[in-house]
């Protein structure tokens, strides 16, 4: 008689037990880990298009702003203050970031904008914050951005609201 192999049902049902089990401890983990990278990932985003305005600012010695009406909803980074540049004036575009995505600009800012030297335009300006975090998110994987008067950006990770 010719031996078949393969599985039995009750090897396959151990199997199937087992999966789960791991399954069920790796996900909240590894949905953590998506979160922090969401949040550093979109920081990122928000520092670069800073960056560039400021490097822009200083290059064309004129004013440069990071323009948006909602910050969810993507910005711009465009020649002037009034954040009203059409065509050439728009540097580059950021479209809105992933839906569950959260930018809470401190003081309800729309706008950041560099002097021609690369600091922040206005004498009464001490620091512009942004807090970015995903919705519903748990434990320090939020980040709070700062850009100094002297046009500096920084990052560091905070607890989430």
């Amino acid at each position: 008689m010719k031996r078949l192999y393969g599985f039995t049902l009750v090897e396959l049902m151990v199997t199937i037990a087992v999966a789960a089990v791991l399954l069920t401890l790796a996900v909240p983990g590894f949905r953590g880990i998506v979160h922090d990278n969401r949040a550093t990932s979109l920081a990122n985003e928000l520092t670069t298009a800073i960056n560039l305005a400021r490097s822009e600012a200083i290059r064309r010695g004129r004013v440069v702003s990071v323009c948006t009406d909602d910050w969810e909803a993507g910005w711009r980074v465009e020649v002037g203050e009034d954040c009203d540049a059409t065509g050439d004036d728009v540097i580059r575009r950021w479209d809105a970031p992933a839906t569950n995505s959260v930018i809470d600009a401190g003081d309800g800012e729309t706008a950041v904008r560099f002097e021609a030297l690369g600091g922040l335009e206005g004498s009464d300006v001490i620091e512009i914050t942004f807090q970015i975090h995903v919705e519903n998110c748990t434990g320090d994987r939020a980040r709070r951005l700062r850009v100094s008067p002297g046009g500096h950006v920084g990052v560091e990770r905070v607890e989430c609201p």
